[in-house]
């Protein structure tokens, strides 16, 4: 049994839920919307928030419903998993429903989970979409980032599929994404269960690490045809620009993992302090390698990370760029209103109403 848990909570939290039963996870989820969570077929726990039917990307909403029904949310979440160390939290930055549960529940499922850390999956979305979405989005990592206590915070940039595959529709987009990042986490928990002669990372190691505070990234890199320490470091750190997660922007990684798989020949051209130059050594370091003669492959896993305050500022950007045209459109929603200038006309549509007269009035006046 897999000493992870993955939570969905709304549609995008609910698609990645169905990917990690597949898996083996342990998976569960909770939406506003019973017909979202109907075509999760595959994750048989499922709670659904009574007399709702979505929150319609209003995070008010969500919010509200982790306050209205919190003990049987957390009732649902206890009976839900069993010998987990770290539940994941899995949702959408910019709708209403997970962006609007996931923060405030997160904090409360802190207190409530003895023994069990808590961390997430949250999803950025692509930096062309909507106003409303890219308010959700700030708001929503804003909540995240003052959470006393969570463990990894896994920011799935949706922007950087976009740019690896600019054709690919919307659909295809999310279903990609949600399937590399349950790999990524799925491939490293693998990794605890081998042996190697030449060091483990095992799975205390793996926890330590997802653990930490902060933001938290894996990525792979294939070193075939490197021909020094310079090119497999250029290789890892290329990985970390090019993975489905918000690419690093800053120093400050606090502990992180290093698995080497591949020919003994290769694994003397890792040189740790070259890999690490562009985003700091890390206060611990957790390494593992196992001889083999597949493709040479470095997984790396940063945790600690500070917030993409970049990738993050893009998405308000135009949100600044256009407060006061955005302002004006809220105000005209409740003060805009037409006045016709034929007001007048109206009398000529009603039909006068016809006389009635008495039959002795009618009979005199034929009188001759």
């Amino acid at each position: 049994m897999k000493s992870i848990g993955i939570l969905g909570v709304g549609q995008a939290g609910g698609n990645i839920a169905e990917i990690a039963t597949t898996m083996g996870f342990q998976t569960a989820l909770i939406n506003t919307n019973q017909r979202d969570g109907v075509v999760n077929t595959r994750v048989e726990k499922k709670y659904f928030v009574p007399g709702l039917n979505g929150a319609g990307q209003d995070r008010s909403i969500g919010i509200k419903a982790v306050q209205d029904n919190f003990r049987e949310i957390i009732d649902f979440v206890k009976k839900s998993y069993k010998n987990i160390k770290l539940l994941l939290v899995a949702f959408s930055t910019d709708g209403g429903t997970g962006s609007g549960m996931s923060p405030i529940l997160m904090d409360l499922l802190l207190d409530q989970l003895p023994g069990i850390n808590v961390g997430a999956i949250a999803i950025l979305p692509e930096r062309n979409v909507l106003a409303g979405n890219r308010i959700n989005t700030a708001e929503c990592i804003e909540e995240i980032s003052k959470i006393d206590g969570i463990s990894s915070v896994f920011l799935v940039d949706n922007d950087q599929m976009r740019k690896l595959n600019p054709q690919s529709s919307k659909q295809q987009i999310y279903l990609v994404s949600n399937h590399q990042v349950m790999e990524a986490i799925d491939n490293v928990l693998q990794v605890t269960k081998e042996s190697s002669l030449y060091g483990n990372f095992d799975e205390m190691d793996l926890m330590n690490i997802l653990c930490t505070r902060g933001v938290t990234l894996i990525s792979s890199a294939t070193i075939t045809e490197s021909k020094s320490s310079s090119d497999v470091a250029s290789k890892i750190q290329r990985s970390w620009a090019t993975s489905i997660f918000c690419p690093v922007e800053s120093t400050g990684v606090i502990r992180a993992g290093l698995i080497y798989e591949g020919p003994v020949n290769l694994s003397k051209l890792i040189n740790v302090p070259a890999i690490f130059e562009r985003v700091g050594e890390p206060l611990q370091l957790f390494e593992g390698t196992y001889i083999s003669e597949s493709d040479p492959t470095i997984t790396t896993v940063l945790a600690g990370l500070p917030f993409p305050s970049r990738r993050l500022l893009a998405l308000e950007e135009s949100i600044e760029k256009n407060k006061e045209r955005l302002q004006n459109l809220v105000n005209k929603e409740h003060t805009q209103k037409y006045e016709s200038r034929i007001s007048w006309s109206s009398n000529l549509k009603i039909k006068p109403e016809r006389k009635t007269d008495s039959v002795s009035f009618k009979l005199s006046k034929y009188e001759r």
